[in-house]
């Protein structure tokens, strides 16, 4: 009896111990976007599906608005651990994962339903182990939607590029895709743009509709011209230092959920796409249709040559392109 006695004791006090609030984990989410965004929207889900699934054991808050800095610090800060998850544009990742750069190449994707096939494929797979290799862990990729140029004058023609002072992100790919333009690119954090736009230090930007609308940036530069260059995808990430303290069966709950915000902020963001259009056609911006890109795509065979001349990246290149 007393050698049951101290079995049923140390049962319930192991039981205890893995009840104990001490167990759960708080996790803080980096988020440049509003919180009304699809991105942030799509965060949010993720975020109650963990905990629904983990009964609470882990908690995800999201920051959202830049609350925990800019794009560039919280890579690194997720790279160090001290953001545990974040959903970042590939385009800052190129001069740290060469990979990255082959799907932030400019008229790469036919269509919307092509980008999804390539991300949730092989092609998908390869660039999360890349990226992985920095300390980060993709779980899923959302949608960023194709970026066009917008401008303080019209702009109808790859003539009308020249010589303007176009925002771009810290991206060596970027400013040499402004340069095939003819245009003088110009690396500024996002939340400069509208200023240096009102106070004619740039001259434009380029960026998705739902940006585009939600930053006011319509207001200062109110001509948006749907050259459709890029559609880049977005990753929703977990810093490889909080992956790597979970077991495997907390890690198949984050991909599996992570996967659904995904779906769902796919749909949210093509709903947001025609909202975001008609509200700055509403108040005013003039929309420039490009309805023949291939002239602009030609001008990017130096930015290939650049980009995509390792043989590895050649092959992801060759691979996209006969996605189907």
């Amino acid at each position: 009896m007393r050698l049951a006695s101290r079995l049923c004791a140390a049962i319930a006090l192991l039981l205890g111990w893995a009840a104990t609030p001490a167990t759960a984990q708080e996790w803080r989410g980096w988020n440049i976007h509003p919180p009304d965004y699809p991105v942030s929207r799509g965060m949010d889900r993720f975020a109650e599906l963990v905990a629904q699934r983990t009964s609470n054991r882990i908690r995800l808050r999201t920051y959202h608005s830049a609350q925990l800095g800019q794009q560039d610090e919280a890579i690194q800060q997720m790279r160090l651990g001290s953001i545990d998850f974040a959903e970042f544009n590939l385009s800052p990742f190129n001069n740290l994962v060469p990979s990255t750069q082959v799907v932030t190449l400019p008229f790469l994707f036919r269509n919307v339903a092509h980008l999804h096939a390539v991300m949730d494929g092989p092609v998908g797979d390869a660039i999360a182990r890349d990226v992985e290799a920095i300390g980060i862990v993709p779980l899923a990729w959302y949608d960023a939607g194709a970026r066009s140029i917008y401008t303080r004058r019209p702009v109808r023609t790859i003539e009308d590029m020249r010589g303007l002072k176009i925002r771009v992100q810290t991206s060596d790919l970027w400013i040499d895709l402004m340069r095939a333009m003819g245009a003088n690119p110009t690396p500024l954090p996002f939340g400069e743009v509208f200023t240096s736009l009102q106070s004619g230090v740039i001259d434009g930007a380029e960026n998705n509709w739902p940006s585009y609308e939600s930053t006011r940036h319509f207001e200062v530069a109110r001509y948006y011209t749907t050259t459709e260059h890029s559609n880049v995808p977005e990753v929703l990430a977990v810093s490889r230092t909080r992956w790597q303290r979970l077991n495997e069966a907390d890690r198949a709950i984050l991909r599996t959920a992570a996967r659904e915000s995904a779906a769902y902020q796919r749909e949210l963001w093509a709903e947001r796409e025609r909202l975001s259009r008609e509200r700055v056609v509403a108040a005013g911006a003039q929309v420039i249709e490009i309805t023949d890109r291939e002239p602009w795509a030609r001008l990017m065979e130096p930015v290939y040559a650049r980009y995509a001349a390792d043989p590895r990246l050649a092959e992801l290149v060759r691979r996209i392109r006969e996605t189907r």
